[in-house]
């Protein structure tokens, strides 16, 4: 795998090549890259062969949660629970597809209790299956925040398929955050679609490059580009 900047200067240089005089920020030509990997896991996530990709993964260590009252709970299926707990940080982004998400699996810190995803709705039915005892725990994700229903533990361990690192330990309660410069961190894409990404990433960076030419050049001269992108 390629760092950010790396995948940064590897876009700019041809972006370069390209407009010649052109110019795209550092934080936009990222951006819009993690948009385009991050649509093409999304797709492979349906297909069940993203798993299986060396480096994407990530560890969310030490992701707090905090008690929350029942009636101030936003997930109405879960108002009939002992105990809530809802995380203090929203998740990292993540990859979702049709067919689910890119969290591999929630743990509790001693790695006893697994947490298994479930939709609020098919929590609610679950609930009222009066003499069918249900043992298992679950997790569901509302706006971004994760959420236990019937569960106390303040921490648990996450691994999941997050599309920016920095985020990744910025969440965590484990350890300072904040060492390293978003520069330095992974470029999250399987390097069999980096190139993918790369072309799809110039396309329309240079779709955006060649409008504002356009627009700051209404009689069309080429020789007079002016208007750059900062």
């Amino acid at each position: 795998m390629i760092t950010n900047s790396e995948f940064v200067s590897r876009v700019s240089n041809n972006l370069k090549a390209d407009t010649k005089d052109g110019h795209m920020s550092d934080r936009l030509v990222l951006n819009t890259g993690r948009v385009k990997a991050k649509f093409l896991m999304a797709q492979k996530l349906d297909e069940m062969t993203l798993f299986k990709e060396d480096g994407i993964i990530s560890t969310v260590e030490c992701f707090r949660l905090e008690r929350v009252d029942y009636k101030a709970c936003d997930i109405f299926e879960f108002r009939l629970c002992e105990d809530i707990m809802k995380s203090e940080h929203k998740l990292p982004d993540g990859i979702f597809g049709k067919n689910g998400s890119g969290i591999i699996s929630i743990v509790s810190m001693d790695g006893d209790v697994k947490y298994n995803y479930i939709t609020p709705n098919a929590f609610g039915n679950l609930q009222k299956r009066k003499y069918k005892r249900d043992t298992s725990v679950y997790f569901t994700i509302k706006d971004g925040y994760l959420y236990l229903p019937n569960s106390t533990n303040e921490l648990v361990e996450i691994r999941m398929i997050a599309t920016n690192k920095k985020e990744v330990e910025e969440v965590s309660s484990c350890k300072d955050c904040g060492c390293k410069s978003i520069w330095d961190y992974e470029f999250v894409c399987p390097d069999r679609f980096l190139d993918l990404v790369v072309k799809d990433t110039l396309q329309e960076l240079g779709s955006i490059y060649r409008t504002s030419v356009v627009d700051s050049n209404p009689n069309m001269d080429p020789n007079q580009k002016s208007q750059t992108i900062q």
